[in-house]
């Protein structure tokens, strides 16, 4: 009774959500229908070229940081690791695709304790390098969370911006005590522990690794609104934030799978400074938009064939 009631109130939540995005779609519904859209191939076709090579640095950064486990995987099946089961990310609880991770990962040599650790490790990394890339773009233009979004927000976004900084800090300064706390953890919960080695060379390299990905993810961002719009109105570096912003507050919110609602709402007011009443009709197109290059990215993942044989999939000793 209990599961099922956390999954109601999960279900209200996105329901609610959806609903305050409906709502700002129904408000400027004549707007949205009367304003002319454009679709530019060649933008599109950037956007989409753009948003695969972001997906390949991810990837990248996964195999750096996976050496430190003692293993060398090879770019292609970082890709294949990681984004043939990105697409679970939309089922509630957002751990099917920790689940994905560890199978697909033992396919090319990698120990499961290794690769479930490696996954919390990565998110340790990638996020508090997203939430500072964030905080950079709203210091240097203010604008973006000025007036459209609620003062609570507001500092919100900012105290937790902050937080992961100092969280950075730690991470590059001390890797081998981040790995020492999570041996514990897995000590607690019955689990192996794993051998870890990381310079805090290695740890700038890994962070400053997520925050170019998270650059580069932004740009593709910032390609797709001009392949949509005539005239965005809005810098590289402000859409790149506001769409880097939305996608790290959606993917937090356990509650909402794929980070549904809670991205579409915050990037809708975010954009409306820039491209006024159709700002919801965008942050709807986006989530399109992005699903369709998971999809694809999904596809390419599932065609690339594991060979153990491969030199560099076994574990090594370091």
């Amino acid at each position: 009774m209990n599961s099922r009631y956390k999954n109601l109130i999960k279900s209200l939540f996105v329901l609610a959500l959806l609903y305050f995005v409906g709502r700002q779609v129904y408000l400027n519904w004549d707007e949205l229908v009367s304003y002319e859209w454009t679709f530019d191939i060649w933008w599109f076709t950037l956007s989409a070229v753009a948003h695969l090579m972001t997906l390949v640095l991810f990837s990248r950064v996964w195999c750096l940081l996976i050496d430190g486990f003692g293993y060398q995987v090879p770019l292609k099946y970082g890709f294949k690791i990681s984004y043939i089961t990105n697409l679970g990310r939309y089922i509630p609880g957002k751990i099917w695709p920790v689940f994905g991770m560890v199978h697909y990962a033992k396919q090319v040599g990698v120990r499961e304790e290794s690769a479930l650790t490696s996954w919390i490790v990565a998110q340790l990394f990638a996020l508090p390098a997203a939430f500072l890339a964030s905080l950079i773009g709203i210091l240097l233009y203010p604008d973006l969370l000025l007036d459209h979004l609620s003062f609570a927000l507001r500092i919100g976004v900012i105290v937790l911006a902050a937080v992961t900084f100092l969280i950075s800090i730690v991470l590059v300064t001390a890797p081998a005590k981040l790995l020492f706390l999570l041996n514990k953890v897995l000590t607690k919960v019955g689990r192996k522990t794993v051998t870890f080695e990381m310079t805090s060379a290695k740890a700038v390299q890994v962070y400053l690794g997520y925050i170019i990905s998270w650059g580069a993810y932004g740009l593709s961002f910032w390609l797709f609104l001009h392949a949509i719009l005539p005239n965005p109105g809005i810098g590289l570096a402000e859409a790149a934030t506001a769409f880097v912003l939305a996608y790290q507050l959606g993917y937090v919110a356990l509650f909402a799978p794929g980070g549904i609602g809670i991205r579409e709402l915050i990037l809708t007011g975010v954009l409306a400074p820039f491209v006024g009443p159709i700002a919801a009709g965008v942050a709807l197109a986006a989530r399109f938009w992005n699903l369709a290059i998971e999809i694809v990215s999904a596809f390419i993942a599932l065609s690339i064939k594991t060979d153990k044989r491969e030199e560099g999939n076994e574990e090594t000793e370091k």
